[in-house]
């Protein structure tokens, strides 16, 4: 720009998921759009608006990434931060699909909905000029993907979000800023980058050496988290010259979720199908080709009745029953997927992270081939791991791989490593 604003970066996030969105019909679109809860939402925690100067410690988070521990809703990624750091010090601004959790079930003390900052961003955005040099360049990346992307939009919402949070972070002066998903984040990273303002991203996928947001020839440090606090050495071990972090930038702290898990009861239901069946698939959808991949899943579940299969959909409230009615497909919504794996002999997807989380629960991966995504995302070459190609059956051959990669993905031991990883800050 004629500021010298690096467009790409502001820009990249919209041409990946337009570019998933032509390929495999994939919708990045998961917040709700009903207008009541929209509005409920909106006036979740308004108050905080208002104090927020007593506030040392930010972090984005999102809803659905709470379980229920010791008698309220932890979040995953940071409650053991804020917890270290002190709650009364922290504010989470809250990214919500469909509702916010009651306050007085949470273990977070302060929790407000990210709507009033997207609000206040639409209204910023209307009187932001856009000067784009070199927006050919642009023209020639859409055309070779066969793409179209309304520029002037989404460059106005990214530097209209970037001055919110750069006015904001210069008037609370937090100490850091935590976010999830650094690459939807650009703006706010941005913001807290240029007033010196340490940013942290707790991993919550798989990386590895092909993710498109954490792998790049030409890089954008100022667009980038200061620190990973990663799953566990993998990214460290690989020393992948185009991987956005260095290795003195990543923290191994494990993962919350996992730890819980591995240690729980299982829910008795799952008990009494592992009795029941010979085998059970936990099946993750991503919203891509869903239909594609349950029409599959049926007619194996029915040349197999004694294997089990238990879907967990990315998009909410599907009704299976408008698929199939065969007894050995189900849902399961008010079971944790992660409960689900540990239950699973297998788990098919196509690029999830719940294939990591899988293998560290136990269950083999079982990737299903849709336009080369798995391919993309891990480095089959150098891992054991069986893979549907063209709608195959399941074979003895899918069924016998190790199901591995040959670096284990996650470190044990997760608060005892926050507890570390925090004198960083």
């Amino acid at each position: 720009m004629k500021d010298g604003t690096p467009v790409w970066p502001l820009i990249r996030q919209a041409v990946y998921f337009q570019v998933l969105k032509k390929n495999v019909q994939y919708s990045n679109k998961l917040r709700t759009r009903r207008k009541r809860l929209l509005i409920k939402n909106f006036f979740y925690g308004l108050s905080k608006l208002f104090s927020l100067k007593k506030y040392e410690y930010l972090y984005f988070n999102n809803t659905d990434k709470r379980v229920y521990y010791n008698e309220a809703y932890f979040d995953i990624y940071y409650d053991a931060w804020a917890d270290l750091l002190g709650q009364d010090k922290s504010l989470f601004i809250e990214w919500a699909i469909e509702k916010h959790l009651p306050n007085e079930q949470l273990h977070s003390h302060n929790v407000m909905s990210d709507l009033p900052f997207k609000f206040l961003t639409k209204l910023i955005s209307i009187s932001i000029p856009i000067h784009v040099e070199g927006r050919h360049i642009l023209q020639e990346i859409f055309k070779e993907y066969k793409i179209s992307i309304n520029v002037n939009k989404v460059l106005k919402d990214k530097l209209a979000e970037y001055r919110l949070f750069r006015k904001l972070f210069k008037r609370i002066k937090p100490k850091a800023v935590f976010v999830l998903s650094s690459f939807t984040k650009v703006s706010i990273v941005y913001a807290a980058k240029m007033l010196n303002i340490p940013v942290l991203e707790p991993q919550h996928g798989f990386i590895g050496n092909t993710h498109p947001f954490y792998n790049a020839q030409k890089k954008f440090p100022e667009f980038y988290p200061d620190t990973l606090l990663s799953f566990g050495t993998f990214e460290k071990e690989a020393r992948n010259h185009a991987f956005i972090f260095d290795e003195k930038s990543i923290k191994e702290v494990g993962s919350f979720q996992l730890d819980l898990v591995k240690v729980r009861q299982a829910p008795k239901v799952l008990e009494d199908f592992k009795k029941q069946y010979e085998i059970i698939f936990c099946v993750t959808l991503q919203a891509i080709r869903d239909e594609e991949i349950l029409q599959w899943v049926i007619a194996q579940a029915q040349i197999n009745t004694n294997w089990l299969f238990i879907i967990r959909p990315k998009q909410p409230n599907l009704d299976i029953q408008l698929y199939t009615k065969e007894d050995n497909i189900i849902v399961l919504p008010e079971i944790s997927t992660y409960d689900v794996l540990k239950a699973s002999n297998f788990n098919i997807t196509i690029f999830s992270t719940t294939v990591i989380e899988g293998i560290y629960l136990g269950a083999k991966p079982i990737l299903y081939n849709i336009d080369n995504l798995p391919k993309k995302y891990f480095d089959l070459d150098a891992a054991d791991i069986a893979l549907i190609e063209n709608g195959e059956p399941i074979n003895q051959g899918h069924l016998q791989r190790k199901g591995k990669f040959p670096i284990p993905y996650f470190v044990e031991n997760y608060f005892v490593n926050v507890a570390k990883a925090a004198k960083c800050i």
